[in-house]
């Protein structure tokens, strides 16, 4: 677990950004991931980087109570705030972990959520194979963002800490190689004003 990544984000576990629920401008962006993650009752997910929960709780909804989320992150605080906003849903277990160290069974999952997390990942190409591995055949991995890469990258450029300044988000171009490493088949992949979405499928 990368510690001092897990420091920053323990100290931005209250700010606005992580704490407050979606709003109705997000609708539409969560509709969108929704589809693309072809969730329905009973499916099982995986969601590193759940933060403070508040997608944790939209994939609660859309699994039902005979599906599994698990959710997991680096930050104490963030998986503190996590477990009380989805608290009311027993099919969610939120663990204080990295997914590099995490134990995953080969294809234990229906589907892997990446919400805001890929650019802190500090070796992407080895977490999306292990991300792959535990994928069932048909199985989706999405990366999403609810703004585009160009956005997300000058955030982190001006970041007040130097650890984000490298933390960046690989164009469409440069992701769809990584996802076919990994041994997905990439078969959608937006930036546009709902943000940055692709999408990879174990054959």
């Amino acid at each position: 677990m990368n510690t001092a990544k897990a420091t920053l984000f323990d100290a931005e576990a209250e700010a606005p950004w992580a704490a407050a629920p979606f709003g109705e401008a997000d609708q539409p962006k969560i509709a969108r991931l929704l589809e693309a993650t072809t969730l329905g009752a009973g499916a099982q997910v995986l969601e590193p980087g759940c933060g403070t929960g508040r997608l944790t709780a939209v994939l609660a909804e859309a699994v039902g109570p005979q599906g599994r989320v698990v959710a997991l992150d680096i930050s104490r605080k963030m998986v503190d705030a996590c477990r009380v906003r989805v608290g009311q849903y027993p099919q969610v277990t939120v663990h204080h972990a990295a997914v590099e160290d995490f134990p995953l069974a080969p294809g234990g999952f229906d589907a892997i959520i990446c919400h805001q997390v890929v650019p802190h990942f500090d070796d992407l190409p080895a977490v999306l194979t292990r991300l792959a591995s535990a994928l069932r055949p048909g199985g989706r991995l999405v990366i999403v963002h609810f703004i585009g890469a160009e956005r997300v990258n000058a955030i982190h450029r001006a970041a007040a800490n130097p650890i984000l300044h490298c933390d960046r988000l690989p164009a469409l171009d440069e992701m769809a190689p990584l996802l076919a490493g990994a041994g997905l088949t990439v078969d959608w992949a937006v930036d546009d004003e709902l943000g940055y979405l692709v999408r990879g499928r174990v054959e």
